[in-house]
Formats: structure tokens, C-alpha cells, sequence
């Protein structure tokens, strides 16, 4: 188990910098996450860490030992990518041994260590299966139990689960998260995928255009999100644009108490599940429904105010267009960005 350190690391590609002073601090036994759209950067950063390509710039720790020049066959890290690459022509078992019979060890330990792996990644009763014969999630298994058996200090996951259907990607990334936690082995994980980085990770370092915007816990980088660059990959945002007088926020949707210092021009944020539709009160806010978006276990109200257009996200799935409805914004809970 390692921590690991990236210090302001580069990687440049035909003169363009796809990767750009990039720092990563992450402690041992955690999961990290490397989210971002694809060409951000993150197999990049996972290959550099793993020691498959070397950064121009920067320097990569395990621990305090500084992995640069080591080659990747001595890092004692593994990698598994969404291609898998478990040898066809070997069964379950063979597939995991593998690595340690190329290490030449005893083979009374080898047949320990695959029978423990075996039942630990559930995988009992298909020792003698070859890979064409699994399904993708028990391949998917047999290719992270492969990845164990050498007993790396750092597991590095790239888009395992890209190629499952969306119930058996569920299902492994659970079961990811709790055979990580159990092993306490440091993880690094890419992913496109908002959900799955959310479900398994401890934090996510989130890259666009070969830069880390933020790091940090799944919460954190939702709920107080840095930018609105970051805010806006995790999905919609609704912006209310105005000035701060006196403790007063003024704008085109009305003049609300804040908690905020006098500034000339400041931007709040909502999400769409903080506008809540309810009964008329004191400071609710009265709008018109001027679209609809049915989303199964909920409906995005697209509303007017004042000329000002928000989406609402609510559980009540019984209001229509042209309703007037009235809503509430706990500006104490939003995030407010600065101009």
C-alpha cells in the first residue's frame, strides 16, 4: 500500500500540452477517481503513473520513493484497462496465476494465492472456464483478480467498466468500491462516467483540457463547486445574475437577504433540486411552468421568472405547462461566484 505524489507534471504530444501542471496528493488506501471528458487527459495521466509512457515535466512519488526512472515492471503497480486483455487460451484460474508463475514462485503458493483470489472476487466454480465463457462482469473480476495476485502497492483502473450494460455496471462498481475498502489498497480509477465516479470514489480529481479544475471529495466538488466551469460539467445549473448592496442581493428575480459582503457584481448558483416548488409563503417567488421534462422518478420544471428562465427539479409530476407555482431559494446553500 502507497501514498502517492504527482508534482507539476507535464506531458506534451506534437508540441501541445495534454497534460498541464498536474498535482495529486493522494493517501494510502484511498480510491481515488479521474473524471473528465474524453481527450482531458486522464489515460494519459494513469499510463504516466503506471510508468507505460514518462512525463517531460514532473516527478511521480510511491510513497517517498521517486518513480521516474523506474521502469514499469518494477513499480509494483497494475493496471487494468477496458480492453481486460485476459489471454483467451487460458482458463480462470491460469489467467490469474499468470503473474506469479512469471515470477517463478513455488507453485504450492501460487495455487494458494489463486484459490484465495478466487473466492474473495467470487469466482468459485469456474476455475476451468475460459474467458469466451464468461459473462462481462465475471471477466471483468478474473482481470482485477489477475491484477492482485502480484499483490501491487497501487491498483490503477482505466474505464474497466466502460464496456458493461448499465445494471452490471452497477453491480461491479459496488462491488469495486467494497473489495477496495476491504484490501485498503490505493486506487486510482478513470472514469467519463458522473455517476460511477460519484458512487465509488473517496475523491475525485476532476481534469478538462489536461488540467485538474478541482480535488476533491464527491460532495465537496458538487455542493461547492469552484468555478463555474466545474460546476457546469456535473449537469445543469441555474445562475442568478446581480449585485450586492447592504447585505442585499440585488436582481432581476428580486432582492434577497445574504450573507455576503458588499461587491459590485456577483453570480449565485441552484441547483435544480434546491428551487423548491411549494405553497405560497412570505418570500416565496411566483412563476410560471413554461416547459416540462418527465425524467421517470422526477420532472425538471422549466420556469419564468420575471423573464428569467430556471429549471426546477421536483418529485411532483402532476403540475403542467402554463401552471403558476410559487418556490423558495435558501441562498444561504447556494454557491455564490464573485466578478
Amino acid at each position: 500500500m502507497s501514498n502517492i505524489k504527482i508534482f507539476n507534471v507535464y506531458k506534451y504530444y506534437n508540441g501541445r500540452a495534454v497534460l498541464k501542471n498536474i498535482n495529486l496528493d493522494i493517501n494510502e488506501g484511498e480510491l481515488v477517481v479521474l473524471l473528465g471528458p474524453s481527450g482531458s487527459g486522464k489515460t494519459t495521466l494513469i499510463n504516466g503513473i503506471a510508468g507505460i509512457i514518462s512525463f517531460e515535466n514532473g516527478e511521480v512519488y510511491f510513497n517517498k520513493d521517486l518513480m521516474n526512472n523506474v521502469p514499469i515492471e518494477k513499480r509494483n503497480a497494475a493496471l487494468v484497462d477496458q480492453n481486460l486483455l485476459l489471454f483467451p487460451h487460458m482458463t480462470v484460474y491460469s489467467n490469474i496465476a499468470f503473474g506469479l508463475k512469471m515470477r517463478r514462485l513455488d507453485k504450492q503458493i501460487i495455487d494458494k494465492k489463486v484459490k484465495l483470489l478466487i473466492d474473495l472476487m467470487e469466482l468459485s466454480g469456474l476455475e476451468k472456464k475460459y474467458p469466451y465463457q464468461l459473462s462481462g462482469g465475471q471477466a471483468q473480476r478474473v482481470a482485477i483478480a489477475r491484477a492482485l495476485a502480484i499483490e501491487p502497492k497501487v491498483l490503477l483502473l482505466d474505464e474497466p467498466l466502460s464496456k458493461l450494460d448499465k445494471n452490471l455496471r452497477r453491480n461491479m462498481q459496488e462491488f469495486i468500491k467494497e473489495l477496495q475498502k476491504k484490501l485498503n489498497i490505493t486506487t486510482i480509477m478513470v472514469t467519463h462516467d458522473l455517476e460511477e465516479a460519484f458512487i465509488v470514489a473517496d475523491k475525485i480529481a476532476l481534469l478538462i483540457d489536461g488540467e485538474i479544475k478541482q480535488y476533491d471529495t464527491p460532495a465537496n466538488i458538487y455542493e461547492k463547486p469552484v468555478s463555474k466551469e466545474v460546476a457546469e460539467f456535473f449537469g445543469c445549473s441555474n445562475y442568478i445574475y446581480g449585485k450586492v448592496e447592504n447585505g442585499k442581493f440585488i436582481s432581476d428575480v428580486g432582492v434577497f437577504d445574504v450573507n455576503v459582503s458588499n461587491c459590485q457584481y456577483a453570480t449565485y448558483m441552484f441547483r435544480p433540486e434546491q428551487i423548491i416548488l411549494g405553497e405560497k409563503q412570505k418570500n416565496s417567488l411566483k412563476a410560471c411552468i413554461i416547459k416540462r421534462q418527465y425524467l421517470g422518478d422526477r420532472v425538471n420544471y422549466i420556469i419564468d421568472i420575471n423573464g428569467n428562465k430556471l429549471v426546477c427539479s421536483s418529485n411532483n409530476k402532476n403540475l403542467n405547462i402554463g401552471d403558476i407555482v410559487y418556490i423558495s431559494l435558501d441562498f444561504d446553500k447556494a454557491i455564490c461566484f464573485f466578478e
